[in-house]
């Protein structure tokens, strides 16, 4: 059975992907619960900028930005991911003193001592027609471990880098929207990096599965509608890798820090990554509980895009202390 699912953003797919499962899905029993399963599915996202959703339930932009931040730091840390994805510290099985096992970052940055990005990088701006920019994720010594994204390929189409991404599983409801968010930043890094426009992203899943348990939130999910098709800014052209580095500085010092005000921190003057370092620093005020503060940051990103997104946890966290005032 394969399927093949195509939509201009996120939540057009995940609207398709719930739908699809739901209604046609087998039922299996996996060793993390029942689930209803699509198995041979290719999936086509052709805005690659629209990789959030819209949805006040399933928008993940911090918990999905921290991620991909941990991947480009090279870390396996789990202390690290487990700040944005508390997923990652309650299953015993997943990491072993500390560290992931089967974690992205090694094996993208420094994959056998090689950075794995980086060759890819260098290879298509050697050679744009190129079929072997690939990065591989799987290795063969992983036996019950093995990451669920085995490898991701680039190729340079009519001037635009066109990335697939090879997945041996897939949760549709928590794994699935992070993937898409930091594959597709990771396409448009290395598109930046190359000095080519973006292209159309695709992911090819073994098997793409909804738990029973998450099964009534993702009816939640479509009871909503439709979201708008909006994207997020396109990343500023020219080498991202100078901002990146200084945005991981950023990030570190925003996670381990405690009460920092917006003067502690040494943000970029203005634009795009000043954006992403205000919206990590809007997850550690959410975290605190410092509404006035996130109010504060919120009118201090630039895009109406990211703005929107802060301002709407200033909302929902006066509306919550309101409720739980009376």
């Amino acid at each position: 059975m394969r399927h093949f699912l195509s939509a201009d953003t996120i939540d057009d797919l995940m609207h398709e992907a719930y739908t699809h499962v739901l209604g046609e899905g087998v039922s299996i029993e996996p060793s993390n619960g029942a689930a209803k399963e699509l198995y041979g599915v290719l999936v086509e996202l052709k805005q690659p900028r629209a990789r959030v959703s819209r949805s006040q339930n399933r928008e993940r932009v911090f918990s999905a930005l921290g991620e991909l931040l941990w991947y480009l730091s090279g870390s396996d840390d789990v202390d690290q991911i487990s700040y944005y994805v508390p997923y990652y510290t309650s299953d015993p099985t997943i990491s072993v003193d500390g560290h992931v096992i089967g974690a992205y970052g090694p094996r993208l940055m420094r994959y056998d001592e090689v950075n794995q990005v980086e060759c890819v990088i260098q290879m298509l701006r050697r050679n744009p027609a190129s079929r072997n920019a690939v990065i591989q994720l799987f290795d063969h010594q992983d036996n019950k471990h093995a990451p669920c994204t085995l490898a991701l390929q680039f190729m340079v189409r009519e001037h635009r880098l066109v990335m697939m991404t090879s997945m041996r599983s897939n949760d549709l409801f928590w794994g699935f929207p992070h993937d898409l968010f930091a594959f597709t930043m990771i396409q448009e890094i290395i598109a930046r990096s190359v000095g080519v426009d973006l292209g159309h992203y695709y992911h090819s899943v073994g098997s793409l599965h909804l738990y029973n348990k998450d099964q009534e939130k993702a009816d939640v999910y479509l009871e909503e509608g439709w979201q708008d098709a909006v994207t997020m800014p396109p990343m500023p052209e020219g080498d991202p890798w100078e901002p990146i580095h200084n945005l991981l500085a950023l990030e570190r010092t925003i996670r381990l820090g405690s009460q920092l005000t917006l003067k502690d921190l040494q943000l970029p003057s203005q634009g795009y990554w000043r954006d992403l370092a205000l919206l990590l620093f809007a997850h550690k005020l959410i975290q605190e509980g410092r509404t006035v503060d996130l109010a504060m940051v919120a009118r201090e990103i630039n895009s109406d895009y990211f703005r929107s997104i802060v301002q709407d946890r200033v909302d929902r966290e006066r509306r919550r202390k309101i409720s739980s005032d009376i």
